[in-house]
């Protein structure tokens, strides 16, 4: 028998819900102004003029490193509408992976919150894929560290708590790939880091969140989450940390905080914290859907 719930109990999943439906109506908003995958455009259309003419925050801007745009290479080959397929399901199935750990009533309203995300076709669900991923794999490691770069904090989790083959295996695969790209197009770094230093105000400044401290602020506060988590062994804080040394943040950023179910249940530890977790007898319909069917 199902006892009543208190709206204290609910107000977190009902907050969820709430969220993944604004969520979902911004998205579809969204659609309407600009297209589907507008920052995995860029990613396309990085090889087809030059790569490192257009700044942060406008329309086909590329600001990663030119591995990025090699390992993708044969993928942005394909016609436009076939590449932004690919990548908009690949992001929808592995945030859904991400999200497994919970029940539906959770994983569900957090996927939606995710739309923004997905539809854009920018990489923090696949940066999210790596926090969880980066402790048994270091060498994954290099994926942020070569595009967004200040959110690449692994390092700082394994020399922290003094994992020095992880702490290697990270820098030597960063180094490798980065030693092939560059083989194979140095001038393009040459461009890369002559873009970097013209920019470096721009990308540390409040781009897109106005409400927020500039990056420059808050990556010293990022750091210092991930050398407080590794010291207590939470890796639930690596994902937080990367979302605070973000440079430039946005909606879909937020989607760095999908590794956390799946980081906590490696731990041995609920996908949720206590508090948010179901308790014994308690339904499982959102508040919100339950009064509906009541006063429906």
């Amino acid at each position: 028998m199902t006892r009543d719930i208190s709206i204290r109990e609910r107000l977190p999943n009902d907050a969820a819900w709430i969220l993944g439906i604004s969520c979902t109506a911004h998205t579809i908003v969204s659609l309407l102004y600009q297209e589907v995958g507008a920052d995995a455009h860029a990613y396309w259309r990085a090889w087809q003029g030059p790569m490192y003419t257009t700044g942060p925050g406008t329309v086909d801007a590329y600001l990663y490193s030119p591995a990025f745009a090699q390992v993708i290479w044969p993928l942005a080959q394909l016609p436009w509408p076939a590449f932004a397929t690919i990548v908009i399901l690949g992001l929808g199935l592995l945030l859904a992976w991400l999200l497994r750990p919970l029940t539906w009533r959770w994983a569900v309203p957090l996927w939606l919150a995710g739309l923004p995300e997905i539809t854009t076709g920018n990489i923090f669900i696949v940066m999210a894929a790596v926090a969880v991923l980066g402790f048994r794999h270091p060498a994954a490691w290099a994926l942020p560290a070569l595009t967004k770069i200040a959110p690449a904090v692994g390092p700082i989790w394994f020399l922290v708590r003094r994992e020095w083959h992880a702490l290697l295996t990270t820098v030597i695969a960063t180094v490798a790939v980065a030693l092939a790209s560059f083989a194979l197009s140095p001038e393009l770094w040459g461009q890369w880091f002559t873009f970097l230093a013209n920019h470096l105000a721009e990308s540390t400044g409040p781009i897109g969140t106005p409400l927020l401290p500039p990056a420059v602020w808050r990556i010293p506060v990022g750091v210092a989450l991930v050398v407080w988590g590794a010291a207590g062994n939470r890796r639930w804080t690596v994902p937080v940390a990367m979302l605070l040394c973000t440079p430039v943040l946005w909606l879909g950023s937020f989607a760095l905080l999908a590794a956390i179910p799946r980081l906590r249940v490696s731990q041995g530890q609920t996908a949720l914290p206590r508090l948010l977790e179901s308790q014994p007898g308690q339904a499982s319909t959102p508040g919100w859907l339950t009064l509906a069917r009541r006063t429906g």
